[in-house]
């Protein structure tokens, strides 16, 4: 990289976007400024301090009382800084059980107990589809909200956050619980029935595996291809991605790897300018994901989870349950400190970044993308979705939470093990994603 001037190489960009109108309403941030940036990081060809002090300079100044830095790296006043999650403060109890009540049915998966909040994964099944009832309501009040007492004595109230699809009579979602629940409660009472809190997720295993070195600048690559929650378009997020690297010499012009990520950019995200169809030759985790990339029917099915990793890169992950559904599956996730999983926006988070894979018994791979997620920078919580749809054949998966030089390893059974009790079919529904129609 000898005689390459990083910074100069930025400001060009962002005096071209300048030009192109950036900075207005249109366009208040320059994704290829940010993209090129954390290239030219991750090859070491400038400090991360250096392209946040450039970044900023090419940033508009938000309005008062306005934050529009990224959300990833966003700090909250919402969650206060935390220790490190541990088995201490995360109990997942299973309990498929199914309550009957007027007008429908509540099945509870399982409830959560974590160091702030206390909530049950449930479906719920009506007997006629949800509509506006007389109240103004979609729901029946025992389904929106209802009194909880544990074996310590607490009282408490649940009020349910979910939804379905329009017409459809089964709902899906959770009850959050406030006040918390004793983490060590024996049982819960809820609208006239006990819940006996005694079993335990079977199964779970958890590992941290070091990862063997790699090209920064390959790593990087892939990393850019795989990080699919992007606000800002990806092919264009990739192409700056390429051309600083290429401009750092940390990448030949010609290197087959450029292709490569292009043709599976494209794969995931058509678009762009890379060659239609899955290229040849690739490797390990790609080639599996790009052969059931789309395909759905995946079992419907919870499963409670309860698993703290060891560290890795410094990064300490809490799964709570997976949620597996027709199109993919889910996970609810706690990490502590925050990270990075996409573009950077406009701060260029010093955070270290994470990519979600998961891996079947089978030998089938899937890629994580970031859901509904509650920022910070001391602690973060959300769900992770995987695609394609979880293999019904699968015995087990693998999640593989992956940093720069580690990774974890969450070994969760999924085989079907039977229906809870009384559970109707109709009961569990496929999982649709927000762009289906869902409510909440």
């Amino acid at each position: 990289m000898a005689g390459f001037d990083a910074d100069r190489y930025l400001r060009l960009i962002g005096e071209q976007w300048a030009r192109d109108g950036g900075g207005s309403g249109r366009l208040p941030r320059d994704p290829v400024l940010a993209a090129a940036a954390a290239a030219l990081v991750a090859v070491d060809a400038m400090t991360i301090a250096d392209a946040q002090a450039l970044i900023a300079g090419y940033a508009p100044a938000p309005p008062p009382g306005q934050d529009q830095r990224h959300p990833a790296g966003r700090e909250t006043g919402q969650l206060a800084a935390p220790s490190r999650p541990d088995e201490a403060q995360l109990r997942v109890v299973p309990c498929e059980r199914v309550l009957e009540l007027p007008g429908g049915r509540l099945a509870i998966h399982y409830v959560a107990f974590t160091s702030d909040a206390t909530t049950l994964r449930v479906d719920l099944q009506f007997d006629e589809p949800p509509g506006c009832l007389p109240s103004g309501h979609r729901l029946p009040e025992w389904a929106r909200r209802f009194g909880v007492t544990d074996s310590r004595g607490t009282i408490a109230a649940a009020q349910f956050s979910g939804g379905g699809r329009i017409g459809d009579r089964a709902w899906r979602g959770r009850y959050e619980v406030r006040p918390q629940l004793a983490a060590d409660a024996a049982w819960i009472e809820l609208l006239g029935k006990r819940v006996e809190l005694t079993a335990r997720p079977a199964g779970i295993q958890t590992r941290v595996e070091s990862l063997p070195a790699q090209v920064p600048a390959v790593r990087h690559l892939w990393e850019r291809v795989a990080t699919l929650n992007d606000f800002h378009d990806p092919h264009l997020a990739l192409d700056a991605t390429i051309a600083g690297l290429v401009a750092a010499g940390a990448l030949e012009a010609a290197a087959p790897v450029i292709g490569q990520a292009r043709a599976v950019l494209c794969a995931l995200r058509p678009g762009g300018s890379g060659p239609a169809g899955r290229p040849p030759g690739l490797a390990e985790p790609w080639r599996s994901l790009l052969a059931r990339w789309g395909q759905r029917g995946g079992p419907v099915r919870e499963i409670a989870v309860g698993a703290v990793t060891p560290p890795f890169d410094g990064v300490t992950a809490a799964v709570i349950g997976l949620e597996s559904g027709d199109e993919h599956f889910s996970i609810a996730v706690e990490l502590t400190p925050g990270v990075r999983m996409g573009l950077p926006y406009s701060d260029l988070p010093a955070q270290q970044h994470l990519t979600w894979w998961a891996v079947d018994d089978l030998g089938n791979y899937y890629l994580g993308e970031q859901g509904s997620w509650n920022p910070g920078g001391e602690r973060q919580r959300g769900a992770i979705g995987f695609w394609p749809a979880l293999d019904e054949r699968a015995a087990s998966i693998d999640l593989l939470p992956t940093a720069t030089a580690a990774r974890a390893v969450i070994r969760v059974p999924c085989a079907r093990t039977g229906k809870p009790k009384n559970l109707q079919t109709g009961l569990v529904r496929k999982l649709a994603r927000p762009e289906d129609g869902t409510l909440s």
